[in-house]
């Protein structure tokens, strides 16, 4: 979730001629959402959920026309209140929400009574009928009245808006909003999502589902993978009467061949074995680094006895090692790194930044170690431990350069 151009999210509130709109763009790449129906008991309210595999609460609408979005942040220095309760789980955090607040009043009721810290990548934007909304940062509530509003992934309580136009989904909303006039309020509120929503050059992929809620009159649209020609419309006082149930989003909608591309598109996230075959290169790396670190100092306190003509290569073999070791993991842990463009640049400056060339370097040096490779295994200048684990991490480097080509890392042209 760290590229600002890569993972992010913009959701929209419409008030016209009455009537309340919340919409909500998912950009994200993981597949598996889907739709619940979850009635409540008695003296609660019904509502529909978002979410994905792990029915983490993204989004959802109860019965009395409060709905709400998540929004990935990146705050800082979050403020905490001793007095206050710290929630545990967010997840019914939510769900007491709604299942029992009707307007955005009763949930800035309730959400003051907790510091909410231990969510501090997200926040929540809540809007009702009346056409009033809130805004819930991880420590801080805002309310508002207006009757267009717009949001994606920054605090508007820090963010000024010369800042939130640094969003290209937030800066076309804007632009739309100041130059188009309202018409019927779910047309412009459709225009207004299909505006903002993202379909990226590298992959096609971008917004994973939209959906607009009617406050009003309880329905919920869904439009699945930034096509926004089908729709698929829920009446939620309907749905709850068939009774609880899970919908694959997927399943409601045609085939879609940018969304096959991106299911069929392997990274470590939706791959266990690629997981753990750059966890392994990861320790190998690591150990690699470990033993010719060792190895050189022995060599050096040995070498007038029996020097090592190759005795700079083990420190050309830890220079390599260990920025691959760091590059591993960052590929783990940052998804964003798969489908932005090459070369991959962190919504701040990282080593992300820098490691994104490594693929380069090592393209540039593999035929040369190979070929160092080949003329230690003929010749008795290295033992059979530093030779092994030399030829290792050369087969590593060749695997791990036909999968960075697989996933488009030297396509910068």
């Amino acid at each position: 979730m760290s590229s600002l151009n890569a993972f992010a999210c913009s959701m929209c509130k419409v008030t016209i001629n009455g009537k309340t709109y919340l919409g909500n763009n998912e950009d994200s790449w993981r597949t598996g959402s889907r739709i619940s129906f979850v009635n409540a008991p008695v003296g609660k309210l019904g509502a529909l959920y978002m979410s994905y595999g792990d029915m983490f609460p993204q989004g959802g609408m109860n019965e009395a026309g409060l709905a709400f979005d998540g929004l990935t942040i990146y705050k800082k220095n979050i403020k905490i209140d001793p007095s206050k309760q710290n929630i545990t789980n967010f997840s019914e955090f939510v769900h007491y929400i709604m299942q029992n607040c009707t307007t955005v009043e009763d949930v800035r009721r309730y959400a003051n009574r907790y510091n909410r810290h231990r969510m501090p990548n997200g926040e929540l934007f809540f809007a009702d009928k009346s056409g009033r909304y809130l805004i819930m940062e991880p420590d801080t509530v805002l309310l508002g009245n207006d009757g267009k509003y717009i949001i994606s992934n920054f605090c508007p309580s820090i963010t000024p808006e010369n800042e939130r136009l640094n969003w290209a989904r937030y800066r076309r909303g804007r632009d739309f909003i100041n130059w188009q006039q309202s018409d019927n309020g779910a047309d412009y509120c459709l225009a207004l999502v299909d505006t903002m929503h993202e379909c990226r050059e590298k992959l096609g992929d971008g917004t994973m589902y939209s959906s607009i809620a009617n406050l009003s009159e309880g329905d919920f649209s869904l439009y699945f993978y930034h096509d926004y020609t089908r729709e698929v419309k829920f009446n939620l006082k309907q749905e709850l009467a068939k009774g609880d149930r899970v919908i694959e989003l997927a399943s409601l909608f045609p085939d879609n061949i940018e969304y096959d591309r991106l299911v069929r598109y392997k990274v470590p996230q939706n791959d266990r074995r690629i997981f753990l075959f750059l966890l392994s290169c990861g320790g190998i790396f690591g150990v690699s680094a470990i033993f010719f670190l060792l190895s050189y100092l022995i060599n050096i306190f040995r070498a007038p006895r029996a020097p090592d003509p190759y005795l700079k290569l083990r420190l050309v073999i830890i220079m390599i090692c260990l920025p691959m070791l760091y590059y591993m993991f960052a590929l783990i842990r940052t998804p964003a790194m798969f489908y932005s463009k090459a070369p991959f640049q962190d919504f701040q400056f990282s080593l992300k930044n820098v490691a994104a060339y490594l693929p380069f370097i090592l393209l540039l040096l593999i035929v040369p170690l190979i070929r160092v490779n080949l003329h230690l295994a003929r010749r008795k200048i290295w033992g059979l431990s530093s030779k092994l684990i030399f030829t290792l991490n050369n087969l590593v480097y060749i695997t791990l350069i036909l999968m960075f080509t697989y996933w488009g890392f030297y396509d910068v042209l």
